[in-house]
């Protein structure tokens, strides 16, 4: 399949420019400009005149979206998609000053039920979620386990992932198993120590054999200390998995001192941390992860110093932090707006958040930017400014998104799950 698509203007993202400061220009700013691509990858970039040259065939498709902005598909770097059930009761008593009615292992107890037939779980639940990731602009998706807190659910989950990563309709997602995401019920009584054993030794062997690239944990006061995530993490390592952390989130706990010194991938959240974990991520060029939108629903009075990181020549990366009990915000149009309202973000500076800076932190060569050669993965943004990114919010902003090199289909979806068989429409 040959594909010709013209623009207003694109926006590549294909650059080694400082996040700090960035304009649009270093972003790779092209004018009147068009994209090529054959099957699944880019041919040609750049002016319309020029990259019309390249076309060598008739049975081309030609997109014309002279008032559209293009820029590289959204990369989502910390979500919690795989669940089943939700989490509104637990809104509902946060707005009421009340501690959450459910909490996180009713969101266990409700996937484990959903994981005894995987087939329905994905189809009925999963997909339908994350093709409305897609639809918003979302072409690649790093994919948390967490909700199984079982060897073998948790393996069932990364098996899902791996299975439906060819699905042209999804997003591309990058497989992290996080075991070490809260204590499993049958180890309320034994404690997190003999849990984090549990992981060692029954879970994180074969996790790469189930289809895992990364290892995480939620290191924070209350769920896992620096020491056992340590313990954890260093076994992931052996096992073959790159690693990335959840770090001091709603209260300091040493989190990212710990990351720091294990050279873990990415930080994330990071709400907490202090000016000597600012100096040593910048230093070891770790990528902050920051998710605005939790901050927001949760109103923390904290947030991660994300103008000191950039001033400092770190690398920050905006995510959506996708899950229930959180961050139900499945929209990167979304977490932009909260990531200039909240940190002071220009549009650039944002833009270059949930592209270039998120595939960074999953070490993705051509994910987050248009080049030859690369992915075929762009949003076609009905925005009439580049400034605009970021400032309007609330609705789809993307008119169209290539994925893969073709035209996704932007369908009716739910963002909940109704019961098994039955159907919640948007």
């Amino acid at each position: 399949m040959t594909l010709l698509v013209r623009a207003k203007t694109i926006v590549t993202c294909d650059t080694d420019a400082a996040q700090c400061g960035v304009s649009f220009d270093a972003l790779g700013h092209i004018a009147n400009g068009a994209i090529l691509c054959e099957g699944d990858h880019i041919t040609a970039i750049g002016k319309a005149e020029d990259v019309e040259k390249f076309v060598t065939t008739e049975n081309v498709d030609i997109l014309d979206l002279q008032d559209c902005i293009i820029v590289p598909g959204f990369v989502d770097a910390h979500t919690h998609p795989l669940f089943a059930g939700d989490r509104e009761p637990d809104f509902a008593s946060r707005l009421r000053g009340e501690k959450p009615q459910l909490g996180m292992l009713h969101t266990v107890e409700q996937t484990r039920s959903a994981l005894l037939e995987p087939t329905r779980f994905w189809d009925d639940i999963i997909a339908p979620r994350l093709q409305l990731m897609l639809a918003h602009g979302t072409t690649t998706l790093e994919t948390k386990t967490g909700y199984a807190l079982h060897a073998p659910g948790e393996h069932t989950l990364l098996e899902l992932i791996v299975q439906h990563n060819d699905d042209t309709h999804l997003p591309h997602m990058i497989p992290t198993f996080l075991g070490a995401h809260a204590l499993a019920p049958e180890f309320q009584l034994e404690g997190h120590d003999r849990f984090i054993d549990y992981l060692i030794d029954q879970a994180i062997p074969t996790a790469k054999v189930h289809g895992a690239v990364y290892a995480d944990a939620f290191c924070e006061p209350g769920f896992f200390t620096p020491e056992q995530t340590r313990r954890y993490l260093i076994a992931a390592r052996d096992a073959g998995l790159r690693l990335r952390v959840h770090c001091d989130e709603m209260a300091f706990g040493h989190a990212a001192e710990m990351a720091i010194e294990l050279g873990v991938d990415a930080v994330d959240h990071c709400n907490y941390i202090r000016e000597e974990d600012v100096g040593g991520i910048v230093e070891h060029g770790i990528v902050t992860v920051v998710c605005p939108a939790t901050i927001s629903y949760l109103d923390l009075p904290q947030k991660a110093p994300v103008r000191e990181l950039l001033e400092r020549g770190g690398t920050v990366a905006l995510a959506s932090d996708y899950n229930p009990g959180t961050s139900p915000c499945f929209s990167l149009q979304t977490v932009a707006y909260f990531g200039r309202k909240l940190f002071g973000l220009t549009a650039a500076e944002a833009l270059y958040a949930v592209t270039r800076s998120a595939a960074r932190s999953l070490h993705l060569g051509d994910a987050g930017m248009l080049r030859v050669g690369g992915a075929a993965d762009f949003v076609a943004l009905q925005i009439s400014s580049l400034d605009e990114f970021g400032w309007q919010f609330g609705g789809n902003l993307a008119k169209h998104v290539i994925h893969r090199g073709r035209l996704v289909a932007l369908p009716r979806l739910r963002v909940f799950d109704a019961p098994l068989g039955m159907t919640s429409d948007v």
